[in-house]
C-alpha cells in the first residue's frame, strides 16, 4: 500500500525525519509509537500529502488520491478551536453576531448525508449535541467530531493520531471497538499513540520512530517487547529526580494570608447556575475546597468539567451572576481577573491553543509570571532563572530558543506545565495535563503533581479521564455523574 524509501522531512532549519524506509501491505494495519518529537505526527502529514519531503514514496492506485487518506490529530483539533474562538472576536468588533459552527454542520458541510452523520454520531455518542455549536463542545467531544467526519468521507486509509485522548472511559471503549470493526471490515488504519495499552488487538504491525529515525517496525509480537520499549523510551528510575524535584518545591512559598478573611476556604460555590443557550450545564452547584486540600474531578466527556474550571480561572463571564468565592473575596466585589489568575497556576488544551502568534518556548514560559497570552513585560533575572530551571527539569532545554508553534502537541504540553510552575501558584489547575505525553513524560509529571501536593503549599485541582493518573497527594474527588433530568450531578468523596 505504500512504500517509502530513504525519505527524509525538514521543518523550517530542523531536521524531523531521517532516511526513513518503512513498507506497508494492503490489509496490514499499523500502529505508530515514539516518544515525543520523535516525528509520528510528521510521518502522517507527510504520507497525507500535507508536507514536502526528500526520496521516495510509492502509493497504491487506491491512495494515490490525498481525498482516500483522512487524518485525525490534536493539531487538527487545535486549528478547529481556533478558528470557532476567532468569531467571538469578529463579533466583538463588527457588532455582527457570528454563525458558531455546529457538529452536524462540520460533520456534513454541505448536508448531503444528514442519515450518515446521525448514525455515526449515535456510535459515538454524540447525536444528542449535532445541533449545539461546537464552541461549547468539550475537549473529548471535538476530538469524537473530528473522527465522526472522518468516518463519513469512507477513506481507504484513515490515520489516527492519538484519538483516546481526552476522552472518557466509555468513549475510549466505544471508539476501540469502532476501530476493531472497521480494521475487520477491511479499512486500513494507521495508530499513532503513546501508550501501548491503546492499541485494539486487530493492529497487526508497529513502527517505532525515535529521534527522526527507524528504531524498530515489524510483526507486533516482536516489536512489543519489554526490552524494544525500554531502550525506545528511554525508561528510568526516577530516584535522582525525586530528590531535585524535593528541593525544588521546598523553595514554594507558603500560601499568602489574606487579612480579614476567612483562610480556611479557598474556593466556594453556592447554588451555582451555567447554561449555553438551552443547554444546562452546573445547576444548584455547590463545592467547597478548603485550605489544604487536593482535589480530583472526573466525569464524562461534556458533564462540566471544564466550565467548572473556568469559573475559577476568571474565563467564564457567568461567574459575574452566581456566588463565588476565590481566597476570600467574593467574584465580582471589586478584584479583578489579574487578581485572581496570580494565584492560579493553570495547564489545558483551551490555553495551549492559544499560543497561535509567533512566540520562542522560553517566552511560553516567562509569560507565566504575567498570565498574559505572549510576553509583553521585562522580566527580571530571577524570573529568567526560574523559568530555565523548569524548563531544564522537564528536559526540554533544546527547544528553548524555537517558535512554540513549531514542536510537537505533546512538546507543548511540557511548556505548558512549566509555564504554570514558574510563579510557585497558591492554586494548580491541571486539565488533562498528560494529554499527548508519551510513557516517560508521563510518568515524570506525575511524580512532580504528586510532591507538589505532598511537599508544597500549593493546591491541587487534577482532572483526568486516565484510571492509570493515580495520584497519592488526592485527598478528595468530585466525580459527574448523570442525573434523571438529564443533568450531570456531583458526587464528593
Amino acid at each position: 500500500m505504500l512504500n517509502l524509501i530513504n525519505v527524509s522531512n525538514r521543518l523550517w532549519d530542523k531536521s524531523i525525519l531521517k532516511n526513513i524506509n518503512w513498507e506497508t501491505e494492503l490489509g496490514q494495519s499499523w500502529a505508530i509509537l515514539g516518544p515525543n518529537g520523535s516525528g509520528k505526527t510528521t510521518l502522517a502529514k507527510l504520507v497525507s500529502g500535507h508536507l514536502p519531503y526528500c526520496g521516495v514514496i510509492k502509493r497504491d492506485e487506491k491512495i494515490l488520491n490525498f481525498a482516500e487518506i483522512a487524518h485525525v490529530s490534536l493539531e487538527q483539533q487545535m486549528i478547529v478551536v481556533a478558528r470557532e474562538e476567532k468569531k467571538d472576536l469578529y463579533e466583538e468588533y463588527s457588532g455582527n453576531e457570528e454563525h458558531f459552527l455546529t457538529g452536524r454542520e462540520y460533520m456534513d458541510p454541505e448536508g448531503k448525508n444528514p442519515k450518515g452523520t446521525l448514525k455515526i454520531a449515535k456510535k459515538l455518542g454524540l447525536n444528542s449535541i449535532l445541533e449545539n455549536p461546537m464552541r461549547y463542545y468539550s475537549n473529548g467531544e471535538t476530538r469524537k467530531t473530528l473522527i465522526c467526519k472522518a468516518l463519513l468521507s469512507n477513506p481507504k486509509l484513515l490515520i489516527l493520531d492519538e484519538p483516546f485522548e481526552g476522552l472518557d472511559y466509555n468513549s475510549v471503549i466505544l471508539l476501540k471497538q469502532s476501530i476493531s470493526l472497521l480494521i475487520k471490515e477491511g479499512l486500513t488504519i494507521f495508530l499513532i499513540s503513546n501508550r501501548v495499552e491503546d492499541l485494539v488487538p486487530e493492529i497487526t504491525h508497529v513502527l517505532c520512530l525515535k529521534s527522526g529515525e527507524v528504531f524498530a517496525k515489524g510483526y507486533r509480537s516482536d516489536v512489543l517487547t519489554s526490552e524494544k520499549m525500554e531502550l525506545l523510551y528511554e525508561i528510568k528510575k526516577f530516584e535522582e529526580e525525586n530528590l531535585l524535584l524535593k528541593n525544588e518545591i521546598q523553595n514554594i512559598n507558603p500560601l499568602k494570608k489574606k487579612e480579614n478573611k476567612n483562610q480556611d476556604v479557598v474556593i466556594q460555590m453556592r447554588k451555582v447556575n451555567v447554561c449555553y443557550g438551552k443547554k444546562v450545564v452546573l445547576e444548584n452547584f455547590d463545592w467547597t475546597v478548603r485550605n489544604g486540600e487536593n482535589w480530583k474531578i472526573v466525569g464524562p466527556n461534556g458533564a462540566g468539567k471544564s466550565t467548572l474550571l473556568s469559573l475559577i480561572t476568571a474565563d467564564n463571564l457567568q461567574v459575574y451572576s452566581n456566588e463565588i468565592y476565590l481566597f476570600g473575596n467574593q467574584r465580582g466585589t471589586g478584584e479583578s481577573i489579574w487578581d485572581i489568575k496570580r494565584e492560579i497556576g493553570h495547564v489545558s488544551s483551551e490555553l495551549q491553543v492559544k499560543y497561535r502568534e509567533s512566540i520562542s518556548v522560553l517566552k511560553v514560559v516567562l509569560s507565566g509570571f504575567f498570565d498574559t497570552i505572549g510576553l509583553f513585560y521585562k522580566v527580571t533575572e530571577k524570573q529568567n532563572e526560574t523559568a530555565k530551571k523548569w524548563i531544564k527539569f522537564l528536559e526540554i532545554e533544546n527547544l528553548t530558543k524555537i517558535d512554540f508553534n513549531r514542536i510537537s502537541y505533546g512538546q507543548q504540553r511540557l511548556v505548558m506545565i512549566a509555564r504554570a510552575l514558574v510563579k510557585y501558584p497558591a492554586v494548580l489547575i491541571l486539565d488533562e495535563p498528560c494529554q499527548g505525553l508519551d510513557l516517560v513524560n508521563r510518568n515524570r509529571i506525575l511524580t512532580l503533581v504528586d510532591k507538589i501536593g505532598h511537599l508544597s503549599a500549593t493546591q491541587i485541582i487534577y482532572v483526568t479521564h486516565v484510571k492509570s493518573d493515580q495520584l497519592n497527594c488526592i485527598d478528595h474527588e468530585l466525580n459527574f455523574e448523570l442525573g434523571t433530568s438529564g443533568i450531570y450531578r456531583p458526587a464528593f468523596s
